[in-house]
């Protein structure tokens, strides 16, 4: 185990030397999107109510949580496949889930800004208080693992990587617009919302929702169904990485 952490500390070092360029862009990007969502969508609505502003403040992080781990994550991935840098990076003296890790870890701290923002920024822009329980740091962790083992699981799963590329872009678009995460699931019509019982989107808005509002959410189911979603892109993640030479 040691060993394990200490292949970790330097491949978190290796990882973050070898994008921080592309890190620092990649944080900039995450708080513009955050302001981006907090006004922008508000626009759409010709009055903002205080359920409304819960659920825009709420759903702005879960979306960049998501938009990191679903889109940017694949993305990653498929343009380092395309250039053959994986032949390099399965060839370190280091597990391979090591570098997965220090990859997650650097993705995770890059987004957090743009989290944070959108939050404090959306109950000072819609004028309501955060009502902040203890489980919102093992929520937002929860929700940023899942997103990005998923989003890896369908990176490495995908036989080309242009492939992972087109997905990430049917992907954001459904997540955009047919996911409950910036309004309730009631608004979508019955088959969608079936849908949504066995995906995990909707229950990561809840965790947000649950942690740092008063809307009314089943926080035990959240938490089990997102944390069922993470382990299974874990296992899956795990079994390609090993594999795919």
């Amino acid at each position: 185990m040691a060993k394990w952490f200490r292949s970790y500390s330097l491949m978190l070092k290796w990882v973050f030397l070898s994008n921080r360029p592309w890190l620092s862009l990649n944080l900039i990007v995450q708080m513009c999107i955050a302001v981006g969502f907090i006004f922008g969508i508000s626009f759409f609505y010709p009055a903002i109510t205080p359920a409304t502003a819960k659920y825009l403040t709420t759903g702005a992080p879960t979306l960049i949580l998501i938009t990191v781990g679903l889109v940017m994550v694949p993305q990653m991935v498929a343009s380092l496949r395309m250039y053959g840098t994986y032949d390099y990076i399965w060839s370190l003296p280091v597990p391979r889930m090591v570098y997965v890790a220090a990859d997650a870890t650097n993705m995770f701290g890059s987004m957090l800004p743009g989290v944070v923002l959108a939050v404090v920024l959306g109950s000072i822009y819609f004028d309501f208080n955060l009502i902040v329980s203890p489980l919102v740091i093992p929520a937002v962790i929860l929700i940023a693992l899942c997103g990005t083992f998923l989003g890896y699981a369908l990176a490495f799963a995908v036989p080309k990587p242009m492939m992972a590329q087109v997905l990430t872009q049917v992907i954001i678009f459904a997540v955009m617009m047919f996911s409950p995460v910036m309004y309730p699931a009631s608004q979508l019509p019955g088959w969608l919302q079936a849908v949504h019982k066995v995906f995990p989107i909707q229950y990561m808005a809840d965790l947000t929702r649950g942690t740092l509002t008063d809307l009314n959410v089943n926080l035990g189911l959240a938490f089990g169904v997102v944390g069922a979603w993470l382990l299974a892109g874990f296992v899956v993640t795990w079994f390609l990485v090993r594999r795919r030479q």
